[in-house]
């Protein structure tokens, strides 16, 4: 009997033991549904009412970025929803990931002995600027990648000290000592800064003495958030002062489904080119196709780099071609982009031998630490360095001057003989990077012009460049003063064409690179042998069937002329100047006129080439690109996609994710 009474007492007390654990567990109510929370970026009209509202709504704020307004939070659907009806929230995005395109952990491959030589500071001239005296001292370069190496030519200077780094922020693991665990940051960070020389005797690097600021923003597999990225940027405008940073190389993208200044990584970029800091970025590798560039590519402030590639022939530009994987504009905000291309093929430069990259592609491993790459990362990479030497023989001068400098002395890409270009401005931009005219010709002006980019921040003032689709023609052309150029520059059928080998040659599409076979040849812009001489300053360079036509010089081809300058064209055009400056759905979106924004429920409705009707433009109805070329099979033909940005909708899930982006074969 008692031993009956102790087991019916024991099940009793284990029933009620199994019941305070499920209570708990479960929070001590019964829950209907578990809700599953995410991660997204909440801005508001200050980072201090965001970061309440988001905790009104049961988020937790994981960041403060004060750069956008912002925070970092983890919400609840139900929370997200309530939290879009509150005054104050101006956008509340999903924080995807963000992918890089390299890694890089600590640790060399063997002695730096008989290390390999790198072509790219010759193929841009940087070579003629080092014997000048300039070689990027005095300029801090922000990396904003996988990391940095523990690699000789990036943590030891020209002078062999351990002093190339001046400063680490690590965003994904916190790590308080530079390293690389993917390989893409340090083969980026090579490109611009690496102070080896390699067997030919020259430096490895655009700018070898230019100093490094690693920001690890990506994690080993090169993917990171829109969160990570925006906090390393906003790190660097806390630390500007403090290190010099000067430039910042952005060599990551993300899909563009918004305008660009509805783009939260794209108003952190904004705000960095605002404080005085030139920001370099890719053009993306989504090309050959039209209206293919990336975030933050797609910012018109900044300088966008496409890629070109030597064709494994360094010292002759005659078999050049811009590689098929570099993306072209226009961006979908009709600006001009690319604005300047730089090589971009078979590019060699440091990774940690241990690095993701390096173990997953062994075969692109060279020696001596040295792998090779392609793609408009590296592109943008050599421009940053580049860039770099241009403020350190020029330390005055504006992120907008240091952009006028370096579009109005690129080489854009001729046929003298027919003074037709050989790719639209859509591919070429203002031409191939010219680093000694770039630093040492007398360059006056500034770009961007015609832009408040302090009235862009604020949303009282937004902008839209003047390119549009021209369905009578089949081509993409400019508004206004630039109607009729032609001549293969200011107008483009999006095609590509294929190359046929040969020196220069193209078969099918846009024509031929030719010209000289000499090299760089010392002094303040000089270049000897072939076909044509370059004569820096002013100058242009002229030879062959195909030239780089350059410098500050003039270039009439087709049905009208461009005289190269700061370009006003690449600057704003249409206006938006209604409301208080917020775009984000709701009532009404692009309407009126040529383009400026009116308010109420229209949408682009006027004009020649504008957003609803008339030629080139957005059809009318469900908002998809009317024709057939290029849209079918793009974003252009989803109604939805065409919807949302009509309506300057913040980017979600989709977009709010950056990659690295890189090509293992040999363009």
């Amino acid at each position: 009997m008692k031993l009956q009474k102790f087991s019916s007492l024991l099940r009793i007390l284990m029933v009620v033991l199994i019941a305070g654990i499920l209570f708990s567990l479960t929070g001590g109510v019964p829950a209907t549904a578990v809700q599953k929370q995410q991660s997204y970026i909440v801005q508001a009209t200050t980072t201090a009412l965001a970061s309440q509202l988001v905790e009104k709504h049961g988020g937790m704020v994981t960041s403060h970025l004060e750069i956008i307004h912002a925070v970092g939070a983890v919400l609840s659907a139900q929370g997200v929803t309530e939290l879009r009806l509150e005054k104050g929230i101006t956008s509340v995005t999903s924080n995807g990931s963000v992918k890089s395109s390299g890694s890089g952990a600590a640790g060399d491959k063997g002695k730096d002995k008989d290390v390999p030589s790198t072509d790219y500071p010759n193929v841009v001239g940087a070579d003629v600027v080092w014997q000048e005296g300039v070689t990027g001292s005095g300029v801090a370069v922000a990396v904003l990648d996988t990391g940095l190496g523990k690699i000789t030519g990036l943590d030891k200077g020209t002078d062999n000290k351990k002093d190339h780094i001046v400063a680490w922020k690590d965003f994904i693991d916190g790590s308080k000592k530079p390293f690389d665990p993917n390989g893409h940051g340090s083969h980026v960070a090579g490109i611009i800064a690496n102070s080896q020389k390699g067997a030919d005797g020259d430096w490895n690097g655009v700018a070898p003495d230019a100093n490094l600021v690693g920001v690890r923003v990506l994690d080993e597999t090169g993917s990171g958030t829109y969160e990570s990225v925006i906090m390393g940027l906003q790190w660097v405008l806390e630390n500007q002062a403090r290190y010099n940073i000067r430039v910042v190389n952005l060599s990551l993208v993300s899909p563009v489904q918004s305008p660009y200044w509805a783009d939260p990584l794209n108003q952190a970029v904004t705000q960095v080119w605002a404080s005085g800091i030139t920001v370099v970025v890719a053009a993306g590798n989504d090309g050959p196709g039209p209206m293919t560039i990336s975030v933050p590519g797609n910012n018109p402030y900044v300088i966008t780099v496409g890629a070109f590639t030597d064709n494994f022939t360094p010292d002759n530009w005659d078999d050049d071609y811009i590689v098929p994987f570099s993306a072209a504009g226009p961006t979908l905000d009709g600006f001009v982009k690319p604005d300047l291309i730089a090589p971009g093929g078979h590019i060699l430069s440091v990774a940690p031998a241990d690095s993701y990259l390096v173990e997953q592609y062994p075969d692109n491993w060279v020696a001596k630490s040295y792998f090779k790459l392609a793609g408009t990362s590296q592109s943008t990479a050599i421009v940053s360095g580049v860039a770099a030497l241009v403020l350190s023989n020029n330390p005055g001068l504006t992120p907008n001057e240091v952009k006028n400098r370096l579009t109005a002395s690129a080489l854009p890409w001729v046929d003298m003989t027919t003074t037709n270009a050989l790719y639209s401005m859509w591919q070429q931009g203002f031409g191939r990077v010219d680093a000694p005219d770039a630093v040492f010709a007398d360059i006056a002006g500034s770009a961007n012009q015609g832009m408040d980019i302090q009235a862009d921040l604020a949303g009282t003032m937004h902008y839209e460049g003047y390119s549009y689709y021209d369905e009578a023609t089949g081509t993409f052309r400019l508004y206004d003063l630039f109607a009729n150029w032609g001549g293969g520059y200011g107008a483009w059928d999006g095609g590509h064409g294929s190359w046929a080998g040969g020196h220069g040659s193209w078969a099918g599409g846009n024509g031929s690179w030719a010209g000289g076979n000499g090299s760089w040849a010392g002094g303040n812009g000089s270049w000897a042998g072939g076909n044509g001489s370059w004569a820096g300053g002013n100058g242009s360079w002229a030879g062959g069937n195909g030239s780089w036509a350059g410098g500050n010089g003039s270039w009439a081809g087709g049905n009208g002329s461009w005289a190269g300058g700061h370009g006003s064209w690449a600057g704003g055009y249409l206006s938006w100047a209604g409301g208080n400056g917020s775009w984000a759905g709701g009532n009404g979106s692009w309407a009126g006129g040529n383009g400026s924004w009116a308010g109420g429920n229209g949408s682009w409705a006027g004009g020649n080439g504008s957003w609803a009707g008339g030629n080139g433009s957005w059809a009318g109805g469900n908002g998809s690109w009317a024709g057939t070329v290029p849209w079918v099979g793009s974003v252009l033909s989803d109604a939805t996609f065409v919807s949302n940005f009509e309506t300057g909708t913040s980017p979600d899930v989709a977009i709010s994710t950056a990659t690295i982006s890189y090509f293992l074969q040999d363009p």
